[in-house]
């Protein structure tokens, strides 16, 4: 079952009284990464068995509330730009946001 994912934003209210701005981060699913952007193969594409991913301007993006986790688009990626959300290198994790962000 796809998991449900978004960036919020909310105030928080710490006990001393001072509203500070947060955001969150919803799961996603696989993210693409630097490395598609200006490459954009579609072999990613061409292997998804539910269409979840999108072409932009820039790169694909994968859209989170539709991709079934199934892993197929990972391995057909000829630079290596996707990865489970969880798996995201640490230089790359702003494309966690940038893909949620992408379908809120």
């Amino acid at each position: 079952m796809p998991r449900s994912s978004g960036v919020y934003s909310f105030l928080a209210l710490p006990h001393n009284g001072a509203a500070i701005q947060q955001r969150f981060v919803e799961p996603m699913t696989y993210v693409i990464t630097e490395p598609c952007i200006e490459t954009k193969d579609a072999s990613c594409v061409e292997v998804c068995p539910v269409d979840c991913i999108y072409e932009a301007e820039d790169q694909y993006y994968i859209h989170p509330d539709e991709c079934i986790d199934c892993g197929a688009c990972e391995p057909e990626c000829p630079v290596q730009a996707i990865f489970p959300d969880t798996d995201v290198p640490p230089e790359w994790t702003s494309y966690i946001a940038k893909n949620a962000d992408r379908f809120a």
